[in-house]
């Protein structure tokens, strides 16, 4: 068996060797003194020092000048104290090619006691390519932050400049519609007075004429404020004036401006109020509210139809229901009919009607009280709009704020 070990000691010699040779990094060990003992072909080729030139040199050839002797007291400190160091432990560390170039490294160290006294493997990897992929990176990331920034710059500008844009332009609708209200006015007023035939008799067709006038007037006064309410909506200028009234009252006058438009096309129109409480709101809005639900749902449900107003308590808010059986909305148009202009499609007289405007300021108002409107619907089956109120609304929005 003796006979064997030496045979086995040098095939084992051969593999570590070949193994030292083969690997991707630096392999070098030092005495204790920092001279170098044993070179690997890849730190002949990392350092560019033929492994003769090494050998016997001290460690400190391949460090920067700079770094030269305070690396000596470092290894000082590492002798009376040795232990294992791992690759990566956070140190920026540069090595020292013999054409004078420096290049970043990892090195992670390994002590030894030996008879000849201690021993330091150091295993050294370059770390050029990774420092290069990390610059590149970072100058990625940094021109990225850079273009997010200048990006988050203009986006603000240009919401600033929009804002701007849709203040200036809610104030020159809320002029507009003042100056356009006065003329309108007296036109209305005239074609009126024209009607009455107070000043001489009208024959059919001027007849005809001046009830085109005072229809279309009408029509246009009602776009105009429309368009007012919207812009003192958008513009933050629209004040709720609260007060405490009888819910029932409001709906009973609202209904009665409809009489005559609901027996002209005999559609069934009544109230259940079931709110013995006063409510505290602004009571114009909320009486404009119903009375823009009230409309868009006769506008359009058909002759013979039904519309019904259901009122309840529920906690502290006032529950209100507008309930037709008109031609009824698709699910996919039902949260359009809430934006301003839109108009779902043509009435029971096979035509569009309105500003478009009507729901869009409808939810606004709701919202301004602190409640909220939904839609239930289906088409040829009608539509129910349901909208909250708190009971005392003007509080309860002074609170949340």
């Amino acid at each position: 068996m003796t006979s064997h070990a030496p045979a086995g000691n040098a095939r084992a010699d051969q593999q570590l060797r070949e193994l030292l040779e083969a690997a991707p990094d630096a392999i070098m060990q030092v005495d204790q003194a920092g001279s170098i003992l044993l070179v690997n072909r890849a730190a002949e080729s990392m350092f560019g020092y033929s492994r003769q030139d090494l050998l016997g040199q001290p460690i400190e050839i391949l460090i920067p000048h700079e770094y030269r002797e305070p690396h000596a007291g470092h290894r000082g400190k590492y002798r009376a104290h040795p232990s294992t160091r791992a690759m990566g432990s956070g140190l920026e560390l540069s090595g020292l090619r013999r054409d004078g170039s420096r290049f970043p490294v990892e090195i992670s160290l390994s002590p030894s006691h030996t008879d000849q006294g201690l021993r330091v493997t150091a295993i050294i990897r370059d770390m050029t390519e990774r420092k290069r992929a990390e610059d590149k990176l970072r100058k990625l990331q940094e021109a990225y932050i850079r273009d997010l920034t200048s990006s988050n710059h203009e986006l603000a500008l240009r919401n600033r400049e929009i804002e701007q844009a849709n203040r200036l332009k809610s104030e020159f609708l809320a002029s507009m519609s003042h100056e356009l209200r006065t003329p309108l006015h007296t036109i209305i007023g005239f074609s009126e007075l024209l009607g009455e035939e107070l000043e001489g008799p009208l024959n059919e067709r001027q007849k005809r004429f001046v009830s085109h006038i005072h229809k279309d007037s009408i029509h246009l006064l009602e776009l105009i404020n429309d368009i007012l309410d919207l812009s003192k909506i958008e513009s933050g200028r629209l004040e709720l004036r609260p007060e405490v009234f009888d819910l029932k009252a409001v709906v009973e006058e609202s209904l009665a401006a409809f009489q005559t438009l609901s027996q002209a096309k005999s559609i069934a129109l009544e109230a259940n109020v079931a709110v013995a409480q006063p409510v505290e709101a602004d009571r114009l809005r909320f009486k404009q509210i119903l009375i823009n639900l009230l409309s868009n749902a006769l506008k359009f449900t058909p002759e013979g139809g039904r519309v019904d107003v259901e009122c309840a308590v529920r906690e502290s808010f006032a529950v209100v229901s507008v309930r037709d059986t008109g031609i009824g909305i698709a699910k996919e148009a039902q949260q359009a009919v809430f934006d301003k202009f839109y108009q779902v499609g043509a009435t029971t007289k096979g035509i569009r009607e309105g500003t478009g405007l009507g729901l869009a300021i409808t939810k606004r108002l709701v919202e301004e009280h602190g409640g909220r409107i939904t839609l239930e619907s289906e088409p040829g089956k009608g539509s129910r709009f349901t909208f909250t109120i708190p009971l005392n609304a003007i509080k309860k929005r002074g609170s949340s704020k």
